[in-house]
């Protein structure tokens, strides 16, 4: 049943609308016409914040981007002192998010899947998470540190896709020895 109509279009209410769609019905089921209906507004006024579909599908992601980097960047900074800080924190991270409906981040991405142009924002961090990698990183230990980074990501994306033949508990246990790895990487 659609929302009573609201006289605030904000970009956030729509972007939560976008995102019920996507989770609910399936990314493909993201459309103008549905989130107007979803957020109680016109198409109109969906418009006015996003012109397109592609303009709508990138706020979603630029808002997942913006979430979730700063939990990276707030245990970066607790870690300054440890070796792999930004390691350290991508995995800590990912063992938080499991803890959040990943429903979300998945149907956003399903939906940018359609153009990749749209996983601009994704590219742009994941060059800069990489760039903090190799800073924090002689050059002899950059791949060791690439394969743990690779180990942790594929971990997060195999369940997120619920791919993983294992549980939770072996998950965390990966996780922990990827931080132990990371920690005594370069020490």
């Amino acid at each position: 049943m659609p929302k009573a109509r609201r006289s605030n279009n904000s970009r956030e209410d729509i972007l939560d609308a976008a995102q019920k769609v996507a989770v609910e019905k399936g990314a493909a089921k993201v459309s103008l016409d549905s989130v107007a209906k979803e957020a109680g507004l016109t198409k109109g006024g969906v418009l006015y914040n996003f012109p397109s579909k592609e303009a709508l599908i990138s706020g979603m992601l630029e808002r997942l981007v913006a979430t979730h980097c700063p939990l990276v960047d707030e245990q970066r900074h607790q870690r300054a002192e440890q070796s792999n800080p930004t390691l350290q924190s991508i995995f800590h991270v990912i063992r938080e998010l499991e803890q959040v409906d990943n429903n979300i981040a998945m149907a956003i991405l399903a939906a940018a899947a359609q153009n990749l142009e749209l996983l601009q924002p994704l590219r742009e961090e994941m060059a800069e998470r990489f760039q903090q990698i190799t800073a924090e990183n002689k050059s002899s230990d950059l791949d060791q540190a690439t394969l743990l980074w690779a180990a942790g990501e594929g971990l997060m994306l195999l369940g997120m896709l619920k791919l993983l033949p294992f549980g939770s508990d072996q998950k965390n246990r990966l996780l922990d020895e990827l931080q132990q790895q990371a920690r005594e990487l370069g020490a």
